[in-house]
């Protein structure tokens, strides 16, 4: 049985995101938008987020932490799913609540002021996932008709029981494939600025991480 990563808090500010994908992409734009001094957490998972924030709750530090976002996939169902679950968390530790993702709520938790956010991939409506986001900052590029095409052989020739299961990540290993200097995952990918991160479609998840770390 794999050793869970012990979880500290170093930081006022902290991020909490699915998994260590999340945490290098979000590491690489918060570098880019000149944010600093914000940890990351790596909860483990989209569904570990219930059995993981009573750890992070309950660590004496927390006691410090002024700002708190919680950023995760909406996957397969609209985006209220997903809300709601984390809303649930926040709730259950009479935490500031927002009633809808995205804004930035204000409040005091055991008397100190604390902030929070919510925000769902990839745009607090819709179904999808932060590599949707990802290759709709790519699109444009000349290659990306030949990821297109590529994957569009794969549907019409594979057999039923043999297609990819999540073509957006599928696309997403492709595009990376297609590098001059490979990279495996979307994270390691957006370290070596391989996503478009001035893009409009990151312009709402950019508003919301100044919002939340704002001075």
């Amino acid at each position: 049985m794999e050793e869970e990563t012990r979880i500290e808090i170093e930081s006022r500010w902290l991020l909490a995101v699915e998994g260590k994908d999340e945490r290098n992409f979000f590491e690489a734009m918060l570098q880019h938008m000149g944010i600093r001094g914000v940890q990351l957490i790596d909860i483990g998972g989209k569904d570990k987020f219930k059995a993981k924030f009573p750890t992070l709750y309950n660590l004496s530090e927390f006691q410090k932490v002024r700002s708190i976002g919680f950023i995760r996939d909406a996957e397969d169902k609209k985006a209220d799913a997903a809300f709601s679950s984390i809303r649930s968390i926040l709730e259950k530790y009479a935490l500031p609540t927002p009633d809808v993702a995205n804004p930035i709520i204000d409040g005091k938790n055991q008397g100190k002021n604390i902030r929070i956010g919510v925000f769902i991939m990839p745009d607090n409506v819709d179904s999808g996932m932060l590599e949707d986001l990802c290759l709709e900052s790519v699109r444009a590029e000349p290659v990306f008709d030949c990821v297109e095409r590529y994957m569009d052989c794969c549907r019409s020739t594979l057999p039923e029981d043999e297609k990819p299961r999540n073509f957006a990540k599928e696309k997403v290993q492709t595009y990376l494939a297609a590098r001059k200097e490979i990279k495996n995952s979307l994270g390691l990918g957006a370290k070596a600025s391989y996503w478009n991160f001035e893009h409009d479609c990151f312009g709402d998840v950019k508003g919301f991480l100044r919002a939340l770390f704002a001075d």
